[in-house]
């Protein structure tokens, strides 16, 4: 029994329609990124009540902005290889639980320097959650829509981007400074009661438990939800169709935190973190230093805020279309079109002079920026075989984060106050997209329309052909 479970797990979630149990999975996989895209906006929608109110200076700004994205960074990793060893469920509950409290602590922050480490150990906890929705939605739903899902998803970060901005629009003007800040982080870490809904929701994936030789569990896991989509659908699911390259066979390789960095996956490895880099790069610095741009320029607090929201929001729509467009052109193609022009609204945006022209510019760089991550998170998702995507995924995250957020936002307020600092810094920004296109045209590989074990078989072949 138990190797007929293996190699059918595969073939019984290809066959699963579309129902209200794929909308379940997709739906509680981004409300987890929904509520930390919440907690990281809060940073940027406080930034400058922090400045003011603690009189931080360039460096310190930066500091602050880069923390929580390095404990992100160094958190990655470890979640990434445990979530392979123990479970894709599990990891996700403690990351939300762990960020949460860190955000909410930061609210109580009696200077900066704890500020700063509370961000950091919150951005620990998100280290453990990022790489998972993407992971868990690749292997629930099936070939034809991972991508387009994964739009869905995605836009859940975006939507709470957009809030986050609006939130202080509300909060800040209406409250003392040197209190506001604090009640926008409590808001910001409520969520953790998230927890118990996913902890009650959300099953764990029968293709990991298989991998894993719990075959029993993946059994029980796979019926239920069989069940489940019956009930829903009122209709019989049709057999499952096994071919050759979709058989399971069980997880024999030893997993380290450098696997990914060896062969058959070091190429994969590098043409996913360049790309990675690129994307963040550009994400950070319009989600986090946005408010302080129209601030610097002349404009209030206020409306620095809404222009913020409208940027961020241009995202949303971006997302669901790159979900849509990754599906039919395939996910190469599409982040060389969105990064591509992402670049160019960069170049426009440094040379911007008007309020108009700086939030159309922005809202460019948002929407093909931003939005080109449903495509490229599902992309590396689908580059590693069940046993290592975690971990492999996690690292993709982890080096694009570390150079795209860490560096690049601790980089920014440097440049940005050199003479002409606007125009370099989105030079910068535009330059290092391009470089990505570059690596994204000559070695990345395509995985459009292929099961996640047809792509496993691809890789196998390609490794014992060397």
């Amino acid at each position: 029994m138990t190797s007929g479970v293996m190699n059918n797990i595969p073939a019984r979630l290809e066959r699963l329609p579309v129902s209200w149990f794929t909308w379940k999975i997709v739906l509680l996989a981004g409300l987890a990124w929904f509520i930390e895209s919440l907690s990281i906006g809060s940073l940027g929608a406080v930034l400058e009540p922090l400045k003011e109110t603690m009189h931080l200076n360039s460096s310190e700004v930066g500091m602050l902005t880069a923390s929580s994205t390095l404990g992100i960074v160094i958190g990655l990793i470890p979640a990434g290889f445990l979530s392979d060893r123990l479970g894709r469920k599990r990891i996700l509950i403690l990351g939300i639980i762990e960020y949460s409290l860190f955000t909410i602590l930061c609210a109580f922050s009696p200077n900066y320097w704890m500020l700063l480490i509370f961000r950091f150990l919150s951005g620990f906890g998100m280290g453990a959650v990022f790489p998972l929705p993407f992971a868990i939605v690749s292997e629930f739903v099936n070939h034809r829509q991972r991508t387009l899902f994964n739009g869905f998803m995605d836009a859940c970060l975006s939507v709470g981007y957009f809030i986050a901005p609006i939130l202080g629009f509300i909060i800040l003007p209406n409250l003392p400074l040197s209190f506001a800040w604090r009640v926008f982080f409590i808001i910001a870490g409520l969520p953790i009661l998230y927890a118990a809904l996913i902890q009650k929701a959300l099953p764990e994936s029968p293709r990991w438990l298989v991998r894993k030789g719990r075959s029993a569990e993946a059994e029980a896991v796979m019926a239920k939800i069989e069940v489940e989509v019956e009930r829903r659908t009122k209709s019989s699911l049709p057999q499952p169709e096994v071919n050759e390259n979709d058989v399971v066979q069980p997880a024999s390789e030893k997993v380290t935190p450098f696997t990914p960095w060896k062969k058959p996956y070091l190429r994969r490895t590098l043409s996913r973190c360049v790309a990675a880099t690129g994307a963040f790069f550009m994400f950070y610095i319009v989600n986090t230093y946005m408010p302080s741009l129209f601030s610097s320029n002349g404009f209030s607090l206020a409306n620095s805020l809404l222009f913020t929201a409208i940027i961020t929001s241009a995202a949303i729509p971006g997302k669901l279309l790159n979900g849509y467009l990754a599906e039919h052109f395939g996910r190469k193609m599409v982040y060389l079109i969105f990064m591509g022009l992402a670049g160019v609204a960069s170049l426009f945006f440094g040379i911007a002079t008007t309020a108009i022209s700086m939030i159309l510019f922005a809202c460019a760089m948002s929407f093909f920026g931003t939005g080109t991550f449903p495509a490229l998170k599902m992309s590396y998702a689908e580059q590693y075989p069940t046993h290592i995507r975690t971990t492999g995924t996690a690292t993709v995250e982890a080096v694009g984060r570390l150079l795209g957020g860490v560096v690049g936002s601790y980089a920014m307020p440097v440049i940005l106050n050199l003479d002409n600092g606007l125009a370099i810094g989105f030079y910068t920004v535009a330059i290092v997209a391009f470089i990505a296109l570059i690596v994204e045209i000559g070695f990345s590989p395509e995985t459009k329309e292929a099961t996640l074990e047809q792509v496993e078989s691809t890789i196998a072949h390609t490794h014992s052909s060397v």
